[in-house]
């Protein structure tokens, strides 16, 4: 199936199961884009799980991210119990702008979700000629560490995206 037509057909189905139209798009083109590169774990695999996540309650379908400005360099995001993925989409221009300005951008994402691939977030930072790194704390303790008989811990997953010239972007995403 070409990238544009699945981007459509995720979004259709987001959008049947109660997202807004901009989630909804942000979140079907993140998924094809893990099917595209042969991530399937993170792909279309999860968007039942979005969906389920929405239908309990525990996510915000509709959440208006709120950024605050903390410095010329560092802002926070209330993403207000909605997407991660979305908060950094409607911060991508100011993130980019305190890059160009300062040389470089801090951005604090709370009261988010998150259930995907990471690098598709960062990989146009690279695309754009910078180094994006990524880490997502906190979540459902599905992790068992040595010795120990129930999980305590998130999976911690960690990202990056780094530019090369003349190339795509190298990129990583891996949780424990």
């Amino acid at each position: 199936m070409p990238f544009a037509e699945l981007v459509a057909a995720i979004e259709a189905i987001l959008l049947n199961g109660g997202f807004s139209q901009e989630v909804a798009h942000i979140l079907a083109w993140n998924h094809a884009c893990c099917e595209r590169d042969g991530a399937f774990s993170h792909g279309v695999f999860r968007v039942p799980q979005y969906i389920e996540t929405l239908r309990t309650g525990y996510l915000n379908g509709a959440a208006s991210p709120r950024l605050e400005q903390v410095s010329p360099s560092y802002m926070r995001i209330d993403a207000g119990g909605g997407i991660a993925q979305v908060a950094l989409a409607r911060a991508r221009q100011k993130i980019m702008h305190a890059v160009e300005e300062e040389g470089v951008a801090l951005v604090a994402i709370r009261h988010s979700h998150h259930h995907s691939a990471l690098w598709p977030d960062l990989e146009p930072f690279a695309e754009s000629g910078c180094i994006a790194l990524t880490t997502v704390t906190g979540g459902v303790p599905t992790v068992a560490p040595v010795g120990v008989h129930e999980a305590v811990l998130s999976t911690n997953p960690f990202a990056y995206a780094i530019p090369v010239a003349g190339a795509p972007p190298l990129v990583a995403d891996f949780a424990t």
